[in-house]
């Protein structure tokens, strides 16, 4: 991929998960932190561009230091320092000559080492032309001591070899601290011929790197080109690791090649759940899981589990459209590869290359990345897969918005995923829940150019013990009698378990709960637990063995209480797999069954079945003219020791009288006493005492014999025409006679065995034949000559004709003679004497036809006659019967009047169908005003003329409204439908006169149910009806609304207004005070908190939603109590002139004020608020200037009571 022109960089958000120093969280680890160690492996660099490029962004404004390698001097080869802005990025190129791995097996000073004033991330390039990609870069802290390499098969470019196609897989490791030992085993042969599977340690100092790459040797070695994906690394002090492919195809033959180049994390940061997200517009994309420990179970949503030893990795493709959950039992690592662009060529029009993506666990989650997609002339597309919890999909916020559309669930999990397409620029996740994350990968698709990495992930040191896919929650399962051992992993320095062990790994055997404390030397502290969930099955056949004789089954059930089931034998075959099975063979049947968990449980049973021979008689059946024969006996299928001793056999038979002599085993002799069917029985019994029998049928019968004679003479010329024929063999009258009557006919039966035939006019072979056959026995054939007799065949056939028939009667003589011929033409006319003859049959009716041929030599006749020979039938004539006055329904009853059984009606309508089945009599349907019926019928084949019938029907019509419901007064229009023309409406109401029209506004004031009734005449067929429709409207109550208030006029400090509802029919109440409140109490109680006139309304409702609604005004006086302390009678202000102390809201008819001077007599009195004091005395002189006590007793217009006081100055 050609990042000279794109990049795409995340950096964390100030809510992002932070490094451990920058937490205080000695447990947390993350891509970000300030000293790193790191370093570039081979790619191709056969273009003059090539180049490397290291990008580091800042969340704060920091200054960083980049030096490489140490010259001969102890000098950096390369250094520089450079500033880097708060939320901003830099990019520094460095000389690939001085940083890049080159070669197998060498210790090279090529380790970079950055470090930072404050917490960066860093991003490492490795660009050639269409062959480059990109890692993100782990700090020193993040790093650890144990690792597996994830690279891909090398597929060398044979066409192009020098070019790089296709060369070693490789992976790279880089000290970050002196006198680091390093063993590596690697899972092929190395570039240095160190084989596959042998461990070689390497000592590296501080900066130092070594590269391994596979054989670069095509066909030499024990592997060749080899994959070093597996290859284990494990050192005595951290490192970086990085994995990958110099170039390479994803798969092998599939154009086109690229870089892979990842940080691997180390294995203590793997986990056990990962969400496989399918990358944005590719078909497909090939993954790689592999596992940290032996015996680890991968669980796939879809597919069937499968396990995997350490190192060990299966390879997978999964599609577009097909986004899975990986679970491992113990931790594994997943790798995501982009696969070459031929791949899928015609589904991503022509766009991608080969990456590699390692996928993160969901322990690993962040809460807030941003990241910066620049501009590219190369890569079209550009996307962004996040995985969340399902819960959590409405708190992730893209650029500041929700993004929750977006999201799709994983099926049968709680997680969720969004693949989202982007532009270019800086963008930014964050989930609004600060305790939860997410998971995200940024990719891009450009022609043969491509890259991808995770943006969203932390490498927290996990303790996780784990859990079983077969529960929710930690929860582990073992099976009875198996152990299990409970991992903490390998890079804590502590572990104290509640069993008081303090080892790394822990055998357990039975259930319950295990829990465990881990630290570090850095202060990290972690717990888990986790439940140890035992799983036994029991299966019990019931039964441990059994015996029979052959055949001999037995059904073995293991019970419906498992998932699985396996029977086999003592050899270890597979017999079935099915819950039942049949045992019938001498065998151990071995039951292995399996429970939901997989646990297993096993049962045995012993069936021996004893050998029983198969026995087969044989012999003859059917014995004729003997009584005597021989049988012998057929044994099979076991050995002779199993029945061949003395006295094994019996012979006997259902006669008593049948002598069975020179018995054995094998053979036995038969002599019957008489002719007839015998059955001859054979046991044999083996030295286990099983039986096994046979049943021969046997019969011995006479030979039958075939001779007859002619009773009458044969000499007589005559008798050769009539022959009495008598039977004389010795068969029985059961037996079977096979007489040829050679052309002649049988005339007479007289006996079974005694009869008469004719020679009559159709004999061509005049011989008399017989063969006899019975009881299975046949006789010899006896023949004898009938003699010499006319031939004449018939050639007309059976004819049949319609009222009248011309027939043509008409033979064939073959033998010519002196004959005369008589024909008999049944229907009463003169007989003929032709030999062929027309004849007309002019009435209907059926006629015999006969023939007489007398030779008139000799007197000697034959005939023959054909009964019905002719058959004329009367042509039908069609007649329906139906009323053609009668307004009919939609349907009627027709019938054809002349119907026999014989009769084959066919009905066509015009206007009209028919209805069900029917021949004479059916149902018609009128369809149109006016129907016609044609019928035509068939009687023996003579079809008589049409006839029709035209019915008329009533009008059809239907009414309707658009409200059948309404309520109190109601108008509603109504209206007429019909398919029918020409029909007029009449409305039939209870005044006259009736109204007429298509439609009609009808007025309902009343409540109730209603009939609707409309009468319609045709002006087609001048039929009527009438529809009506009873209780059709339905018009409900009107309610009426009132209501009464206990003050009409009240004060604003007494304002509180009881309502008294007196509605009728209501079910609904809505109050508006008119001061902007409202209420839906039935009677509501309201204070008014402002002065005025407010106009209360109530609308009230029915539960048929009927409305009424009524008003009321109410005033809200103020108690105005402005009491002044001095008036002027003589001032020029009128309202100065007098005193008053009460002002609105007294009751007039109950007031009193009364004023007194200061010796306590009383100067003026009033009974009315209208009537104040003016100054003058109780004699009407003017009282004197000076002070004045009042005081006054009144009710306001509510009727409260009310007593002021107080002093007033009259000023002269």
């Amino acid at each position: 991929m050609n990042f000279r022109l794109l990049l795409l960089i995340a950096f964390f958000g100030s809510f992002g998960l932070l490094s451990a120093q920058e937490t205080g969280n000695p447990c947390r680890r993350s891509t970000e932190g300030k000293e790193f160690w790191f370093g570039f492996m081979e790619s191709r660099n056969y273009h003059n561009g090539h180049y490397l490029e290291v990008t580091v962004t800042a969340r704060e404004k920091t200054n960083i230091t980049i030096t490489v390698g140490e010259d001969a001097n102890g000098s950096n080869v390369y250094s520089k320092s450079l500033a880097v802005n708060a939320n901003s990025s830099i990019q520094i190129q460095l000389p690939w000559e001085t940083v890049e791995a080159i070669g197998s097996e060498e210790i090279q000073r090529k380790g970079i080492h950055l470090v930072s004033e404050k917490p960066v991330n860093v991003y490492a390039l490795n660009w050639d032309q269409n062959s480059a990609d990109v890692a993100v870069i782990y700090p020193v802290e993040s790093l650890g001591k144990e690792y597996y390499a994830m690279c891909y098969e090398p597929d060398i470019d044979l066409n192009n070899p020098t070019k790089g196609n296709g060369r070693n897989s490789e992976f790279l490791i880089v000290a970050a601290e002196d006198s680091t030992l390093i063993a590596i085993t690697p899972s092929k042969i190395t570039d240095k011929l160190r084989p596959k599977d042998s461990t070689f340690t390497v000592t590296l100092n501080r900066g130092q790197i070594f590269q391994v790459q596979s054989e670069n040797e095509v066909n030499t070695g024990d592997q060749g080109q080899g994959d070093l994906t597996g290859s284990f690394i494990n050192s005595s002090k951290p490192i970086a690791f990085y994995s990958g492919s110099l170039s390479t195809r994803v798969p092998t033959g599939k154009c086109c090649w690229d870089h892979l180049y990842e940080q691997i994390p180390p294995i203590h940061t793997w986990g056990r759940e990962y969400y496989a997200v399918p990358l944005k517009s590719r078909e497909q994309d090939r993954y790689r899981i592999m596992a940290a420990y032996d015996n680890t179970t991968v669980y796939i949503s879809g597919l069937d589990p499968f396990s995997l030893n350490k190192g060990e990795f299966k390879e997978l493709v999964f599609y577009h459209n097909d986004p899975k959950k990986i679970y491992g039992d113990q931790p594994i690592m997943v790798a995501q590869f982009s696969q070459s662009r031929d791949v899928d060529n015609n589904y991503t029009n022509g766009n991608g290359d080969p990456f590699m993506i390692i996928l993160s666990s969901t322990t690993q989650t962040k809460n807030d990345v941003t990241f910066v997609a620049y501009n590219s002339d190369q890569i079209a597309r550009y996307y962004v897969n996040i995985v969340t919890l399902t819960e959590e999909v409405n708190n992730i916020r893209f650029d500041g918005n929700s993004i929750a559309g977006e999201f799709q669930p994983f099926p049968d999990s709680d997680y969720s995923f969004a693949q989202k397409e982007i532009s270019t620029g800086t963008h930014q996740i964050v989930n609004t829940n600060k305790n939860r994350g997410f998971l995200a990968y940024v990719y891009g698709y450009g022609g043969v150019e491509s890259y991808g990495y995770g943006v969203g992930f932390n490498l927290d040191l996990v303790l996780d013990l784990g859990k079983s896919i077969d529960f929710n929650g930690d929860t582990l399962l073992l099976c009875n009698g198996d152990s299990r051992i409970l991992d903490a992993g390998p890079y804590f320095d502590t572990y104290t378990w509640n069993t008081g062990d303090q080892t790394q790994r822990m055998e357990v055997t039975t259930g319950g709960k295990y829990q465990v404390k881990t630290t570090t030397i850095d202060g990290c502290e972690l717990e888990d637990s986790i439940f140890v969930y035992v799983s036994a099955p029991d299966v019990d056949l019931k039964i441990d063995s059994d015996e029979g004789c052959s055949p001999y089954s037995i059904e073995l059930n293991a019970t419906n209480e498992f998932m699985k089931y396996l029977w086999k034998n003592e050899n270890n075959d597979t017999l079935s797999t099915s819950q039942t099975i049949m045992a019938d063979k001498t065998s151990e049947y071995r039951l292995t069954v399996w429970d939901k968990f997989n646990c297993t449980d096993k049962d045995t049973f012993k069936l021996v079945v004893f050998p029983v021979p198969d026995i087969d008689l044989r012999g003859e059946h059917l014995l004729c003219n003997t009584k005597q024969c021989d049988l012998s006996v057929d044994i099979s299928g076991t050995p002779d020791y199993v029945w061949n001793y003395n006295n094994s056999f019996t012979w006997s038979s259902n006669d008593p009288g049948v002598k069975i002599t020179n018995t054995s085993h094998r053979q036995a002799s038969i002599d019957a006493p008489d002719w007839g069917q015998y059955e001859i029985y054979y046991q044999l019994t083996t030295v286990d005492g099983c039986s096994v029998k046979d049943t021969f049928e046997i019969g011995f019968y006479p030979t039958p014999t075939s001779e007859f004679i002619f009773v009458d003479d044969p000499n007589d010329k005559c008798k050769g025409y009539s022959r009495e024929v008598k039977y004389t063999g010795n068969a029985s009258e059961n037996a079977l006679y096979f007489w040829d009557y050679g052309g002649a006919k049988l005339i007479d039966s007289l006996d079974w065995n005694h009869f008469i035939v004719s020679v009559g006019a159709y004999n061509t072979n005049p011989y008399l034949t017989l063969f006899v056959e019975e009881n299975g026995c046949w006789s010899d054939t006896t023949s004898s000559l009938l003699g010499a007799n006319p031939d004449f065949v018939l050639e007309t056939p059976r004819s049949r004709g319609c009222d009248s028939l011309t027939v043509s009667f008409k033979g064939e003589l073959k033998v010519e003679d002196a004959l005369s011929f008589e024909w008999d033409f049944g229907d009463g006319s003169p007989t003929s004497n032709m030999q062929a003859v027309e004849h007309l049959y002019q009435n209907p009716g059926f006629y015999d036809v006969s023939l007489l041929i007398t030779n008139s030599l000799s007197g000697c006749q034959i005939g023959f006659q054909i009964d019905s020979m002719i058959k004329v039938f009367p042509t039908p004539t069609a007649e329906i019967i139906a009323d053609t006055t009668t307004c009919h329904p939609d349907s009627t009853q027709i019938i054809y009047v002349n119907s026999i059984d014989s009769s084959l009606c066919f009905w066509s309508f015009e206007g009209a169908h028919q209805s069900g089945p029917g021949n004479d009599t059916i149902t018609m349907i009128l369809d149109e005003p006016f129907g016609k019926a044609i019928l035509h019928v068939n009687e023996f084949g003579c079809v008589s003329q049409p006839t029709d019938l035209t019915l008329k029907r009533k009008p059809k019509f239907d009414i309707s409204t658009f409200d059948e419901e309404g309520c109190q007064p109601f108008s509603t229009e109504i209206r007429t439908t019909s398919q029918d023309n020409y029909i007029n409406y009449t409305w039939l109401t209870d005044t006259l006169p009736y109204l007429t029209g298509n439609s009609r506004l009808y007025y309902f004031p009343d409540s109730g149910r209603f009939d609707v009734s409309v009468m319609a005449l045709s002006q087609e067929t001048g039929c009527r009806d009438t529809l009506k429709k009873e209780d059709w409207i339905w018009i409900h109550p009107k309610p009426v609304a009132a209501f009464e208030v206990d003050y009409p006029i009240a004060l604003l400090e007494h304002s509180t207004i009881t309502y008294s509802n007196y509605s009728e029919s209501a079910d609904f109440y809505s109050w508006d005070f008119g001061d902007e409140t409202s209420s839906v109490e039935e009677n509501p109680v309201h204070t008014f908190t402002n002065l005025g006139e407010f106009v209360t309304q109530l609308i009230i409702e029915s539960k048929f939603g009927c409305k009424d609604t009524t008003d009321f005004s109410i005033k809200i006086l103020p108690f105005t109590v402005f009491t002044p302390n001095a008036f002027r009678p003589d001032s020029e202000i009128s309202e100065n002139r007098t005193f008053m102390p009460v002002g609105l809201g007294a009751d007039e008819n109950n007031f009193n004020l009364k004023i007194f001077d200061r010796w306590g007599q009383l100067v003026f009195e009033s009974h009315s608020p209208n009537a104040p004091w003016d100054g003058s005395s109780r004699k009407g002189g003017k009282a004197p200037m000076g002070n004045y006590i009042w005081i006054a007793h009144y009710k306001d217009i509510q009727g409260f009571d009310h007593e002021p006081k107080g002093q007033v100055l009259l000023i002269r």
